[in-house]
This record gives C-alpha cells, sequence and structure tokens, in this order.
C-alpha cells in the first residue's frame, strides 16, 4: 500500500491529476493543473458532488482545498431554507418558510460559501423543495422552525412565508384539497395534488404560490447559486413547474433556458404516464435513476453487461437530459443501489460512471450511519456541527466517507474533464467481469470487477510509449508497454486501468479498488441503504485499505520531473 504523507496540498492534488491527464507539464510543474483559465476549465468540467448535510462553512473550505483543485463542476447543497425542528436528515425538507437560515448555516454564512467557491471555480447548486412544506400528523398548536419561526402544522400556517404582496404567507388555502396520502401511482392527479407522508401539498398551479416560490429561487439566483436541483419533481405537474421557473427567470432577467435545472423525477413504467421523467425535459435536465439500477446489477452481476448501456438509457433521456449517479442519500437508504457498504463495487462503478459518456455525472459525500434516519454526525435538533475534513477524513475512524477525496474520485475526476466531449469506442470485454473502452484518441479505460487478477491485451488509441507503475513502486521500476496499439498487462482483481493521450507524453494508469466490508422516509415518501470500508490517508486524501489498492501508471520521465510529480 502506498500512502503519500507530508507533501504539501497542492502536490497531492496535481498526484490525481497527474494520475489522470498526460499533459507533460503536469508532470513537470504540477502547479500548471491549477493555473488554467478559468474559462478552459468551465468548457471541460461537468462533475458534480453532493455535499450531503454539510454546512455552509464546512463547504466554502472543502472548495477551497479540495473541489476547486481536483476539478468539480458543481458542488450540490442540501436545502437551505429554514425547516421543521430535529436530527433526522429528512427534517430539512420539511420547510417552514424560505428564509436562508437553516440547520446548516446562517443566511451570511450561506453567501460566504457561494462566494468562496466561486472563487475557486465551482459553482453552487442548491437543493430545493417547492412541493411541500410540514407534517399535517402533529399535535396541535403552534411549532418553531431551526431558526425559531413560528408555523402551525396542524392547520396549515406558515406566516415566514410572507412576502410584502402576501403579509399573511401562507394559510390552509395555498394548498391542495386532497387530504389523503398518496398510494396510488397510476393516478397522475393523486400523485400531484395529494399529500405525500402527510405533508401540506403545496397548489402549484396558484399565482400566489408561483409568485412566492419563483421569489425563493430569485433569492438564491443573487446569492450567487447557479444550478437548482428540483426535489420531488413528479409530484408537481411539468407545466407549473414551468410557469415557476419563467416567473423566477423574468425575476432575474434571464432567459429561463439558460438557467441549470436539475429535477429529480424516479421513472416507472407502471405509474401514469404524465409522471414519467420525459414530460420534464421541457423544462430542464432530469435524474436518470435507471444508471445506478444498471450499476446495481451489473457490479452484483457481469459488468459486461453494461455493454449498450447508452442505447438503452437513451430510449427515456438523451444524455444531454440526465443527471446520472451510482447512489444518492435517499436510493443509499434503500435496496436496489450500490453504496459505500458495497466496497470496491462501489467505488468500480463511480469510476464507470466518470469514465463513460451518458449523462452528467453526480457524486456522493456523505457520513456512516446504520439507521436510516440518523443525521449527520453531531447533529441536534436545530443545527449541525462544522466539519475540519482535513482532520476527519485522516482517521479510519471518522464518522465521515470522504468519498470527494479518495484517490480514485481525484483521479477519475481529471479524467473526466480531460476526455470530456468524447465519445465511447472500441468496447471490449470477455462476457463477465472485465470491460475496456476508448474515449476516442484521448483515454482509455479497463475494468476487473472480478476477484481474481487478470491478464489481459486490449487494443488502444493511445500512441505507443512505455509507461510506469506509480502505485506499486512510485518510482517506475516496473512498466508496461502499448506497442501497435496493444496493450498486455495485468489488471488487479476489482481493478481499474485508465490511460490518457496527453499533448506530448502518455500514461496508463491503474486503479485497483477499496473493498468495504426500507424503511420509507417518513417525510419524504420517496423514501428512498449502506457496511462500512475503512480507508487509509494520506494529509486528508483517501487511499485505499489492503484488500484493494490504487494503481496509478504514468509514462516514464526524467528522474527531476517524477519526483516533482510524486
Amino acid at each position: 500500500m502506498v500512502v503519500q504523507t507530508n507533501r504539501p496540498l497542492g502536490r497531492v492534488v496535481a498526484m490525481g491529476v497527474t494520475a489522470a491527464m498526460a499533459c507533460a507539464s503536469l508532470v513537470a510543474a504540477p502547479i500548471v493543473a491549477q493555473a488554467q483559465s478559468k474559462t478552459q476549465a468551465n468548457q471541460q468540467k461537468d462533475v458534480q458532488v453532493i455535499a450531503f448535510q454539510q454546512t455552509w462553512n464546512t463547504i466554502a473550505k472543502e472548495c477551497t482545498n479540495t473541489y476547486g483543485p481536483e476539478g468539480v463542476a458543481y458542488v450540490e447543497v442540501s436545502p437551505p431554507q429554514e425547516s421543521i425542528q430535529g436530527t433526522q436528515w429528512w427534517t430539512s425538507y420539511q420547510p417552514v418558510n424560505y428564509k436562508l437560515d437553516s440547520k446548516l448555516g446562517t443566511e451570511a454564512e450561506f453567501k460566504n460559501m457561494v462566494q468562496q467557491c466561486s472563487a475557486a471555480g465551482v459553482g453552487i447548486i442548491a437543493d430545493v423543495v417547492l412541493n411541500q412544506t410540514t407534517g399535517a400528523d402533529v399535535a396541535a398548536g403552534d411549532q418553531k422552525g431551526v431558526a425559531g419561526s413560528e408555523y402551525n402544522g396542524s392547520t396549515g400556517s406558515y406566516p415566514g412565508f410572507a412576502t410584502k404582496q402576501y403579509p399573511d404567507g401562507i394559510t390552509a388555502a395555498d394548498f391542495h384539497s386532497c387530504t389523503k396520502n398518496i398510494s396510488d401511482y397510476t393516478n397522475q392527479k393523486e400523485v400531484q395534488e395529494c399529500r405525500l407522508s402527510s405533508m401540506w401539498d403545496f397548489n402549484s398551479e396558484s399565482e400566489k404560490v408561483q409568485d412566492i416560490q419563483s421569489d425563493y429561487l430569485a433569492s438564491l439566483w443573487n446569492a450567487g447559486v447557479r444550478g437548482f436541483r428540483m426535489d420531488a419533481v413528479k409530484h408537481i405537474h411539468t407545466d407549473s413547474m414551468k410557469a415557476i421557473k419563467e416567473k423566477f427567470a423574468k425575476k432575474i432577467g434571464k432567459n429561463a433556458n439558460d438557467i441549470y435545472w436539475i429535477q429529480e423525477v424516479i421513472g416507472n413504467a407502471s405509474e401514469a404516464a404524465g409522471i414519467q421523467p420525459s414530460n420534464y425535459v421541457q423544462n430542464g435536465t432530469v435524474t436518470e435513476f435507471g444508471f445506478k439500477s444498471e450499476m446495481n446489477q451489473t457490479f452484483k452481476d457481469k459488468i459486461a453487461n453494461l455493454k449498450g448501456l447508452s442505447d438503452r438509457l437513451s430510449k427515456d433521456l438523451s444524455s444531454e437530459d440526465a443527471n446520472v449517479f451510482v447512489t444518492n442519500w435517499d436510493t443509499a437508504r434503500n435496496e436496489g443501489a450500490l453504496t459505500y457498504k458495497d466496497g470496491a463495487k462501489y467505488q468500480l462503478a463511480n469510476a464507470f460512471m466518470l469514465a463513460y459518456d451518458y449523462g452528467t455525472p453526480r457524486l456522493l459525500s456523505d457520513y456512516k450511519w446504520d439507521v436510516n434516519d440518523n443525521g449527520a454526525p453531531g447533529a441536534t435538533a436545530t443545527s449541525v456541527p462544522d466539519v475540519d475534513m482535513d482532520k476527519a477524513c485522516s482517521t479510519n475512524d471518522s464518522d465521515w466517507n470522504c468519498e470527494q477525496r479518495w484517490t480514485s474520485t481525484r483521479g477519475m475526476i481529471a479524467f473526466r474533464n480531460y476526455v470530456n466531449g468524447t465519445k465511447v469506442a472500441d468496447w471490449q470485454d470477455d462476457g463477465g467481469d472485465n470491460i475496456a473502452f476508448s474515449r476516442d484518441d484521448r483515454g482509455f479505460i479497463a475494468i476487473n470487477n472480478g476477484k481474481k487478477e487478470k491478464d489481459v491485451t486490449y487494443t488502444t488509441s493511445l500512441a505507443d510509449g512505455e509507461y510506469c507503475d506509480v502505485y506499486a513502486t512510485m518510482d517506475c521500476s516496473k512498466t508496461v508497454t502499448v506497442k501497435g496499439g496493444k496493450v498486455e498487462t495485468k489488471v488487479p482483481a476489482r481493478a481499474v486501468c485508465r490511460r490518457d493521450q496527453g499533448f506530448a507524453s502518455r500514461r496508463l494508469h491503474c486503479d485497483r479498488s477499496v473493498r468495504s466490508g426500507r424503511k420509507q422516509d417518513r417525510r419524504r415518501g420517496d423514501g428512498h441503504r449502506q457496511d462500512h470500508h475503512h480507508l487509509l490517508q494520506a494529509r486528508g486524501f483517501h487511499m485505499e485499505n489492503p484488500e484493494g489498492a490504487l494503481w496509478s501508471w504514468r509514462r516514464l520521465e526524467p528522474a527531476r520531473s517524477r519526483h516533482d510529480a510524486r
């Protein structure tokens, strides 16, 4: 096991970039990786990281220390509005008003985070809850939100939503009249007008509701937010969502089509036609839940079955319209998705997602949990503590998974950014646990999801040359040769090999991944589980345990360059 220790942060980050990009200048001078113009970087970047239940102060620091240097395009934050009290994570999805004072930080801290992330070249996506407020099945009387605002969940009174035009805020008249819980998903009207797990369902067709909600979105935009993940959208009619977005766009002087919009729509062919994902592409992109299902099925069976994945998924959503993920906080808490508890398979699936050419990839940065409802470590009824990720990610016993700092994550984000805009080509598989493919002539990846090392001969479009294994020795004493467009090598069990064609030099990289060792969400309804793997870290950047390892191969360089790149 190779663990980088006592290295400046810039060098550690550059190592991740060097392991994924073949720019000779990056090998000789790692600082160049951070010297690209923002314009150039933004043209290549599209990776999103979901910073689940992390405070604004924590995310601000991670943007500077991790997300920016890694080349992450966007960080998605948990709902920023004031919500009901409670330690459970799902309390964030029950707004009591749209004030930017939440259990994750104050309005001032939120705005500072957005600014700090922007300075690091990272955009912020806000998770936005417009479908519902709080549960109606609560004791009579007033309650208080996490910032002290009063509301009454039993009567549907939410004065905190007040605006100049609507001084009384939201009342029971501003919700759909159906009071039963949704049970029949073949009935579109019931799905979109009745209650999700007893929560008051906004009348999204109401001019008043649309005006208040578009004001909220405008406030987020004015705070610097540049992406919007719309929660539980299948419970809102697509035309109502369109109207809200258009009102929002008008208030900020933008074309609605120019606003980055991600809509959570869980597709199921057995449900009503009007709530299928394809209905919502008129408003923006849509989350493709089919991708996570394919990852779960194939990495637990035969990854060779991933052949033709893009063609299958494109029947429902085009690549341009789809946001893809291996898991998120909802699916992780149910069957049907890989999670950090699946160890190497989970990490390999994320590597595949970042290497593949379908959809916009979304990674999850979360914490360890044993009970579905568990909130962030240390959470109280009204707040979540800030986390020093340098410290939290430097111990095997951390409560946080720190996926954003795994070596494989850093390397594959850089790989993704480098090959972005190219298509998958030269698909090769053995009918079982091994696959390989090119990204035109810029990159190549080989994955072994089997339990045994695999001798392989693959065709690659990369230039011929000698490549070195810097995981095994870090000094290029072990090499592999690409000759005549072929590479013969060994891919370790549960491992990835990736190669990139750069401006002047070539590298081959192999990653042997970590092996780590339903309840319906009461207040989400779309209740969407996970055994812990231990990780070794170097200055807060995760590397993998003895059951797996990260392999990175790069082209032989002069001794000084190798030293500088390490």
